[in-house]
């Protein structure tokens, strides 16, 4: 009945229009969201896009998939503002996907909480590694990655020396999350183009990239307990995606990992947050990886190549486990990565996804392979039947992404998200269709024959008892 009533609502009332700034296309099965402009135009455009995915992913991911009782959400719901603090254009991000997803028609009622989805509710999905620091719920993380280089890469024709990281997220997930994974291209009025790989209503970052080619991603760490409060801490996933957005965060005009260990020294966590960070790679005298150790009980540190000799000088490992402040923990996967590595130096492109196959198992749902150098990366999601690292993945250069909408004006939606921005010649086209309606925002049902007629502006079209919400532009 919810759903009916926001119908009628929508058609009897006239609207303000928010220009959708974002778009769908695909590259054969993956699907790529572009947003554009501020914040609260982007989280807009996800809302409205994305409509009721975001929802229905919500309840899928947290009560499903990590397993959380509506009790304990309740409670995570009560103290989150206690704990954290999140920037103020994020809160506004979060409440324009909000807007979207309302003006679309969104029915956002969780019938397990007993009232509608809010801006808090989209922190928490945002911040659930964190909050298991607080409350020492369920991990939902175990990742792993490999940056090679130098020496290490120089006899691939492709890296020619250059730096490659290969990335693996293990995550708890779901089908619904089999069948929802993103690329977002991310292009700001303030800060720079990015793009990260996530799921409806994830406007954070995990694993990404920038326009500088910094990549950054991050990995739960084993010394979780949280025993230094400060006022708030900021959870890591916002961390990650200023980082990328500021990119020379020190303001020091050089742009690599003290950038990330700064902010990260800026923005006390909890628990235990690891992010292996990249920069395209100069010679043997710049430093292009490092591992930002976030630490909450032992403070932040950072490791680079030399302080594993295993794998030093042109390798550098992350699993799940610090090595700064403490003694590296048993791995079977540092076994198996070493293993590769010392009876076969040379790390190409190919062994890169090899390896990362060697370390994968059935909770592997992305697989990432970044070369800044090449302004390149490559991501597989798993499916049904594989999981990400055992596909093939697909490669994207920067200028296949960026820019991500042509100047101007909103695009339309190609894809068929049910949110179209349609010239008047197409309006006419579609009106042909018998089951079509078209009606005006007083909820007037429009006449064929006046349709060429009409002015710019917001109709609404009923197809198979569903509403559209249209923008037509008379060119």
């Amino acid at each position: 009945m919810r759903k009916v009533l926001h119908i009628i609502f929508l058609l009897l009332i006239s609207l303000h229009l928010f220009a959708v700034n974002g778009s769908i296309e695909f590259n054969e099965d993956q699907e790529i969201l572009n947003l554009w402009g501020d914040n609260y135009s982007m989280g807009y455009a996800q809302g409205w896009l994305l409509n009721e995915r975001i929802p229905e992913l919500f309840c899928d991911y947290l009560f499903i998939g990590i397993g959380i009782s509506p009790f304990e959400y309740n409670l995570m719901y009560l103290c989150y503002w206690s704990y954290f603090t999140v920037p103020v254009e994020y809160l506004t991000e979060a409440r324009g996907i909000l807007d979207g997803m309302i003006d679309y028609g969104t029915d956002i009622y969780i019938d397990l909480l007993g009232r509608d989805l809010d801006t808090l509710d989209l922190m928490i999905m945002n911040s659930l590694g964190d909050i298991s620091y607080i409350l020492t719920t369920k991990n939902p993380f175990n990742c792993s990655s490999l940056s090679s280089w130098g020496d290490a890469t120089n006899t691939d024709t492709l890296l020619n020396g250059n730096i490659i990281m290969g990335r693996n997220l293990d995550f708890i997930y779901t089908q619904l999350m089999l069948n929802s994974a993103l690329i977002i291209a991310i292009e700001p009025d303030s800060g720079k183009n990015w793009v990260t790989f996530a799921y409806p209503g994830i406007f954070s970052c995990i694993s990404g990239m920038n326009e500088d080619m910094l990549v950054v991603e991050m990995n739960m760490g084993f010394h979780n307990s949280t025993i230094n409060f400060t006022d708030k801490f900021e959870p890591y996933q916002f961390t990650q995606r200023e980082v990328l957005e500021l990119s020379d965060y020190n303001e020091d005009s050089l742009i690599n990992y003290m950038d990330v260990f700064d902010k990260s020294k800026d923005s006390p966590n909890a628990g235990s947050w690891l992010c292996h960070t990249i920069y395209p790679y100069i010679d043997s005298a710049t430093i292009s990886a490092a591992v930002i150790e976030c630490v909450n009980e032992s403070g932040d540190t950072f490791r680079i190549a030399e302080n594993d000799t295993n794998f030093a000088p042109w390798n550098l490992l992350l699993l799940n486990h610090e090595e700064v402040n403490y003694t590296p923990i048993n791995d079977l996967r540092y076994n198996i990565v070493l293993d590769s590595i010392e009876s076969n130096s040379a790390i190409t492109t190919k062994r890169m996804l090899n390896i990362m196959r060697a370390v994968s198992h059935s909770g592997t749902i992305q697989t990432m392979l970044f070369l800044p150098n090449d302004s390149m990366f490559a991501i597989s999601f798993a499916d049904s039947f594989y999981n990400s690292a055992e596909k093939t993945p697909e490669w994207y250069k920067w200028s296949d992404i960026f820019p991500n909408h042509e100047q101007g004006i909103a695009e339309e939606d190609t894809q068929g998200h049910f949110g179209k921005i349609l010239s008047l010649t197409d309006l006419m086209e579609i009106s042909k269709r018998e089951e079509i309606e078209v009606y005006d925002v007083m909820g007037r049902r429009l006449d064929r024959s006046n349709i060429q007629k009409i002015s710019s502006g917001v109709y609404f079209m009923i197809l198979d008892k569903r509403v559209y919400k249209l923008m037509v532009i008379k060119r």
